[in-house]
């Protein structure tokens, strides 16, 4: 849950290799939108669409899907074309990021796809951060 020291992103994926991986407990510097705002959340993470970005050091508390619940990661480099996301629970599934983004490519078992899923904006993601400092350089 948020508290008065962390900061609600939105990961909302632009697909084609272009976001940015997620790991609970992972401290980096990430991309965010500057100036772009979602109602609800502090921040919004940047992808390859944009270049206006504003770069923070945070560290990834929480990832949750609204339908699927918490995720453990996002891995958006491990295979050309794909996103893997992992549930805390150990399963996971892989999703097309290139010819028909948010499509289902393969799951493990017992994962709850509906198969017809192919809308992209199925796959955006809550993410709680905390420790968010400015990490713009320059």
């Amino acid at each position: 849950m948020r508290t008065d020291m962390t900061s609600l992103a939105l990961w909302d994926p632009g697909w084609y290799d272009l976001d940015q991986p997620l790991k609970v407990g992972r401290q980096d510097r990430f991309a965010f939108h500057h100036g772009i705002v979602s109602p609800g959340y502090d921040l919004v993470f940047a992808n390859g669409l944009g270049t206006n970005w504003d770069y923070r050091s945070a560290t990834v508390e929480t990832i949750e899907h609204p339908e699927f619940g918490l995720l453990d990661e996002v891995d958006t480099t491990t295979g050309f074309g794909e996103y893997t996301f992992r549930l805390q629970d150990g399963r996971w599934v892989t999703v097309e990021a290139e010819e028909s983004p948010g499509a289902v490519n393969a799951a493990s078992p017992d994962f709850p796809v509906d198969a017809s899923r192919a809308g992209s904006s199925d796959w955006a993601l809550v993410v709680v951060l905390s420790g968010v400092t400015n990490a713009n350089r320059g």
